[in-house]
């Protein structure tokens, strides 16, 4: 099976893989790392890139990186485009996914870190994603690897 049809098929069976991270169609991974820093009195949370990978790489190493996800009912549309969020299967954990009119999947983000997201706004080319912890997760629709995060205040 090709690595796209393996990711596709998990896809449909309402699984990404369980690690902070952005997973494309194509198989390439950018491994995200989460992190805040203490600034007086506010907590700071970041996102960034560290690195690329592939699925099969990872696959290499454990071929049971699969989680469990639940979709929100939220949905926002750009073009072609569609785009969801939703839980992992653990309580902490939460996914942004961009896919066709067919739900095949283009690009997701997922994070061990956020807490599930349940609302979307989309405005030009930025998605703003909402979490359950409060904080705004805003994501360049075309770079997606482009998150920032900010806390509702």
């Amino acid at each position: 099976m090709r690595i796209n049809e393996i990711i596709q098929t998990n896809w449909k069976n309402n699984q990404l893989p369980g690690l902070d991270s952005l997973i494309y169609i194509s198989g390439k991974v950018i491994i995200m790392d989460c992190y805040e820093m203490i600034n007086g009195n506010f907590i700071e949370k970041f996102v960034n890139p560290i690195c690329e990978t592939s699925i099969e790489s990872i696959m290499f190493f454990n071929e049971n990186i699969w989680c469990e996800i639940d979709q929100h009912p939220q949905v926002q549309y750009h073009n072609d485009k569609i785009f969801i969020c939703g839980e992992g299967g653990m309580g902490n954990e939460g996914f942004i996914a961009n896919v066709d009119k067919n739900h095949n999947l283009i690009w997701a983000f997922f994070s061990t870190v956020s807490n599930p997201f349940n609302k979307l706004k989309l405005e030009d080319n930025l998605l703003t994603a909402y979490s359950t912890s409060d904080l705004i997760y805003t994501i360049n629709i075309h770079k997606p690897e482009e998150i920032s995060i900010n806390t509702i205040i």
